[in-house]
């Protein structure tokens, strides 16, 4: 028997249960907090065998923070499920990024096999990923941890030695956030003159990179490459949320630029240690044709980037992942591949009057999280979108004009800003 316990139910929807090889042979748990669980869609529920639904660590999480699980629950429940003698071989699996740290610190303390922490720190921590990519040839930008205490002592000489070590503009954001939470472009004294007076939190400060946006997605197992595919972003991920549709588009196999980048992308995973499972791979590909690494972390991409990917490539890639972490494996993806890409709706601050359709070419599915009348403030990461939708066409080159003409396009209209009178 193998049981594998996962934390959060991040990712799931896009899990294929009927393709499990075995399945009397495997147990799925999980465990779940109750806020993320009366978010989760009913058939993904029937997908485990076994449903720890807990306490949520936050009495009023945002959004970023739904899915975190009261430590002691997590712990009484994994010591139910290891001491369990019909269990048999027990792995733990986190895809939330934030709380891939503590799930590798509970390996650790059950004695379980998987990535623990000195594992994971390089694929959390921004600034130890960079660290541990020196002389490794992988080219990564200027880059310097915070110092709260210089800032607090002086703050305008502070200003003056970053810039000089990392240029002006340049980028301010935490070491160990996700979906942009937080990303702030600093261009001017007067910007950081504006900072609090104190961050919580540690923070990383670092060159500002010109160029379009990649992200690389591999699935590792037993330290070699079973999956690769390379995203074109259609924005910066600063300009989503300054409004700006966030959409990425998965590139042709036989495209030059996606060998380049996998390759790229796992000489850095290889400074960093490689470690089973899938990794999501930022870059830059500048107006000089260089490569510039930006960060990775140790999962699959977001859902509606994950369904995309699935559609694209005929693969299942929550079910890879699992597989190269578990062992419990899977049969291949039965459907044919077909040419998909994914969208993220922005929000800004104001009253929405009306939800836009795009146009384009290509038949497409929106998922709208907002409507007619609602009052929004402006989205501050990738967790806090006003929609997801995939796009898809059997002609890529179809596909590939319509993912470029979403660069104009505004899903909602707005009255007024928010704070202004009706």
């Amino acid at each position: 028997m193998k049981t594998a316990v996962i934390l959060s139910a991040r990712g799931m929807p896009m899990f294929r249960p009927d393709l499990v090889e075995d399945p009397d042979a495997k147990r799925l748990v999980l465990i779940v907090s109750e806020v993320e669980w009366a978010a989760t869609p009913e058939h993904v529920r029937g997908y485990f065998d076994r449903v720890y639904v807990e306490p949520c660590a936050y009495d009023d999480p945002p959004a970023l923070l739904t899915s975190a699980v009261a430590p002691d629950a997590v712990r009484r429940a994994l010591k139910e499920v290891t001491s369990d003698p019909a269990a048999g071989t027990v792995t733990l699996h986190c895809y939330d990024e934030l709380f891939m740290m503590f799930a590798a610190e509970l390996r650790e303390e059950f004695g379980l096999g998987g990535p623990h922490t000195a594992d994971m720190l390089p694929y959390r921590d921004k600034c130890v990923m960079k660290e541990k990519l020196v002389g490794s040839g992988v080219r990564f930008p200027r880059f310097h941890r915070f110092d709260k205490e210089h800032h607090a002592r002086d703050r305008a000489g502070h200003f003056t030695w970053i810039v000089a070590e990392v240029g002006l503009p340049f980028i301010l954001k935490p070491v160990d956030s996700a979906g942009s939470e937080g990303v702030r472009r600093i261009d001017s004294r007067a910007d950081f003159a504006a900072l609090p007076e104190e961050l919580e939190g540690d923070w990383e400060i670092e060159e500002f990179v010109t160029g379009t946006m990649y992200s690389v997605n591999l699935v590792t197992e037993g330290g070699r490459t079973v999956f690769g595919g390379v995203t074109e972003y259609l924005v910066n991920t600063l300009e989503v949320v300054q409004g700006r549709v966030n959409a990425d588009i998965n590139l042709h196999d036989d495209d030059p630029r996606v060998a380049r980048m996998v390759a790229f992308a796992e000489q850095a995973l290889d400074a960093l240690g490689r470690i089973d499972g899938s990794t999501h791979l930022e870059l830059f590909l500048t107006p000089r044709d260089e490569l510039v690494f930006l960060e990775v972390g140790a999962r699959f991409k977001g859902l509606a980037g994950l369904a995309a990917m699935q559609r694209n490539y005929a693969a299942a890639i929550v079910n890879m992942t699992l597989q190269a972490e578990s062992g419990i494996t899977s049969r291949p993806y039965p459907h044919p591949p077909e040419y998909c890409f994914d969208a993220v709706i922005p929000k800004r601050a104001g009253r929405v009057e009306a939800r836009n359709e795009p146009v384009i070419e290509s038949p497409y599915e929106i998922t709208w999280k907002v409507r007619e009348g609602d009052e929004l403030d402006s989205t501050d990461s990738l967790f806090t979108a006003g929609g997801t939708f995939l796009v898809w066409n059997a002609d890529y080159d179809v596909l590939y004009r319509d993912f470029y003409a979403l660069a104009d396009y505004q899903p909602l209209t707005y009255r007024q800003p928010k704070d202004e009178p009706a």
